[in-house]
């Protein structure tokens, strides 16, 4: 048997990938997201990817902005440095690039082209030990901030270097009900308390 930390992303990545193109409406997008219940969608060119486009990037860059979906394409607003992990990588290999570059996603390419898409969570289930490695890894860049206060009434928890225990994301978490979780989990988890 295979430690998981050697198992290529190619046995844990999800595929075929819900993918859209860079001249689609931020409206129609969304509407695939929900469709599917996912958080992203890798923008592809020829089924070579070309960007990314999550939840956070709608919000921060559409809504926020008070623009109209229907008029916002997702060449506008979608991540266009988009990292990707050849699908013959490691587990470990994803995890650290990941940590390195402070995303939950990795599209996965062979010969440049789109084969599936890798997340923490797909990470996290397989290898949990893998969780170590990241913090460990991420743990490595400079410290550069002190924890961040909420300031809230309802959260007196302050921010802290650690990793998402719904998710798997590293980075940012605060305790919240018991658990340490990231904004986007806590704030689904509110949502669905409402």
């Amino acid at each position: 048997m295979k430690i998981a930390y050697d198992i290529p992303v190619s046995e844990v990545m999800s595929f075929p990938v819900i993918t859209a193109t860079k001249d689609m409406t931020i409206y129609d997008i969304a509407n695939i997201m929900t469709e599917n219940n996912i958080g992203a969608v890798v923008i592809v060119e020829n089924n070579k990817p070309v960007g990314i486009l999550t939840e956070r990037d709608i919000v921060k860059r559409v809504v926020s902005k008070n623009l109209k979906p229907k008029d916002v394409l997702a060449e506008e607003v979608m991540s266009k440095k988009i990292v990707t992990i050849p699908q013959n990588a490691s587990l470990t290999e994803a995890a650290k690039i990941m940590a390195t570059h402070g995303i939950k996603r990795l599209p996965v390419v062979k010969d440049g082209e789109l084969v599936g898409i890798i997340t923490q969570s797909d990470i996290v289930k397989v290898s949990p030990e893998l969780l170590e490695i990241v913090a460990e890894y991420a743990s490595i860049k400079p410290e550069e901030e002190k924890p961040i206060p909420l300031g809230t009434d309802e959260f007196t928890e302050e921010y802290i270097d650690g990793i998402c225990e719904s998710c798997g994301y590293q980075g940012k978490v605060r305790l919240y009900q018991g658990r340490y979780l990231c904004d986007e989990c806590i704030e689904e988890f509110e949502e669905k308390e409402e």
